[in-house]
């Protein structure tokens, strides 16, 4: 009969988890403490929260305190290993110490950060029973007897470079990380404008902020700004307004767009896309983040909506049939044009070559939908390319004020 670590190893292969971190089944040892994880102990009514970590050859103990496996046992690291502070740690599928933080690892964001600098994967279990998986394909949850599966920004990114190559790429991964691992978990529904170049005076009419913070700095990416834009944006309604390095010029702005924008896009299920979109399509030197309520984070660019953030199910998805939703490569550029209705620069693509027997497809302007052309080509991709002027890329818009 299996035993119940095959029965787990088996749940983890056809749950998909298994193939997004590996390093979860190539061992016995390191099964089992998945299994160990995803049980959590009651204590006088308290579930105890638990973390450990999997690592190959790597060093973990640069700057942090090890007690190795010489000093303390499994069972003792179970009873250390808080998945905050401290978290036991197996080495080649192997029980081999714990590791002791200075500083805390207390939420979702903290912990992708910890995982990118160990590059490794980390299991946590917190005081609700809920167990999340911290690996390079993204997060791993496990709630109610069922995965869910939150993506890398990595795909997300992706996706916005080929509409806003002038994009830079640190700032837009701390951007898409604090909304998708900080705003997100917490269901704080927010928008975020993050201005790439320095908008004029009568552009700023159309997002001025009601509360500025031309003192308070307040940076997305800088950890001791995380605590301060959480609570601006949890308490005040309306948009954020950043700067070209994502500093918060100012909280609050109710964003204004104009008639055009309302004929040429339709209402989405929501005022603050509908809004925002719209917004995007009128100050293309833009690009527009909305968090929902209840997660997902959308981005918006010059009208479009370029990619979307969040949590699915990963049951019953066979290990062989998973994929991202970044954008595969394409083979060839069919053509670059300006939509006759809503002039935005658009870019075809295909990643397959013209077959005579190829059933004729229609293709759209993915922002006002209006038919581009039809063509016996198949599998086109199209997508809006962003026009600025990088000369004018903005530094601080404070000073403009």
């Amino acid at each position: 009969m299996p035993s119940p670590i095959s029965f787990l190893k088996d749940e983890l292969k056809q749950k998909g988890v298994a193939t997004y971190a590996p390093e979860l089944v190539n061992h016995e040892a390191v099964v089992a403490e998945v299994g160990y994880a995803l049980s959590p102990i009651l204590h006088e009514g308290k579930l105890k929260p638990y973390g450990f970590i999997v690592i190959g050859d790597e060093d973990v103990s640069v700057g942090r305190r090890i007690c190795d496996q010489n000093h303390v046992c499994l069972a003792e690291a179970r009873k250390v290993a808080d998945g905050c502070y401290s978290f036991s740690i197996f080495k080649n599928g192997q029980f081999s110490g714990v590791l002791i933080l200075d500083q805390a690892a207390q939420n979702e964001l903290q912990l992708i950060q910890l995982q990118q600098e160990l590059k490794t994967v980390i299991c946590i279990t917190d005081t609700s029973g809920v167990t999340k998986i911290f690996c390079d394909a993204g997060v791993l949850i496990h709630q109610y007897r069922s995965w869910q599966r939150k993506p890398s920004v990595i795909s997300a990114m992706q996706s916005i470079c080929r509409c806003v190559p002038q994009a830079h790429l640190e700032i837009l991964r701390d951007l898409l990380e604090f909304c998708f691992h900080e705003l997100s978990p917490r269901k704080i529904g927010a928008t975020l404008v993050w201005c790439l170049v320095e908008p004029r005076v009568e552009e700023l009419e159309n997002m001025r902020p009601s509360f500025t913070l031309e003192r308070i700095e307040a940076k997305v990416g800088d950890e001791s700004s995380v605590a301060v834009l959480r609570h601006l944006l949890t308490y005040t309604d309306g948009a954020a307004i950043l700067d070209a390095e994502a500093r918060t010029v100012g909280v609050g702005a109710q964003l204004k767009y104009s008639e055009e924008s309302k004929r040429l896009i339709e209402a989405r299920a929501g005022t603050r896309h509908t809004s925002a979109q719209r917004f995007s399509y009128d100050f293309a030197k833009a690009v527009v983040f909305v968090v929902s309520s209840d997660g997902p984070v959308t981005v918006f660019s010059d009208g479009m909506s370029v990619t979307d953030l969040k949590t699915y199910f990963t049951d019953n998805i066979a290990a062989e049939n998973v994929e991202d939703s970044a954008p595969q490569g394409f083979s060839s550029c069919l053509d670059e044009l300006n939509c006759p209705r809503c002039n935005k620069k658009l870019k075809i693509q295909q990643d397959e070559i013209f077959k005579d027997n190829a059933e004729e497809e229609n293709l759209f302007c993915p922002i006002c939908g209006h038919l581009i052309f039809s063509t016996r080509c198949a599998n086109l991709n199209v997508y809006v390319v962003k026009e600025l002027e990088t000369s004018k890329m903005l530094v601080n818009m404070s000073d403009s004020r």
